[in-house]
């Protein structure tokens, strides 16, 4: 499967407003015999109010949040085998 203008949805709350930034991918490619997608779903969640800030602003509530660094992933270097 091909998948073309992908965005990353990265989401943290806090005070209970959700922010999200959405980060652009790209093209995908997705390979596999089958594939799944799959989450939780959280009945709460669904009247939340929804804010969209600038990747800096969500990576600053995310430090706040958790108390640390978030993770950095490095796929290229994690497909390497």
């Amino acid at each position: 499967m091909i998948l073309q203008e992908t965005v990353e949805r990265r989401i943290t709350t806090s005070g209970g407003v959700c922010y999200y930034h959405d980060v652009p991918l790209g093209v995908y490619i997705v390979r596999g015999d089958s594939m799944v997608l799959m989450g939780q779903l959280n009945e709460m969640k669904e009247h939340m109010v929804m804010r969209e800030v600038s990747l800096e602003d969500l990576e600053k509530l995310e430090r706040k949040e958790n108390g640390e660094e978030p993770l950095n992933w490095d796929f290229d270097a994690d497909l390497v085998a």
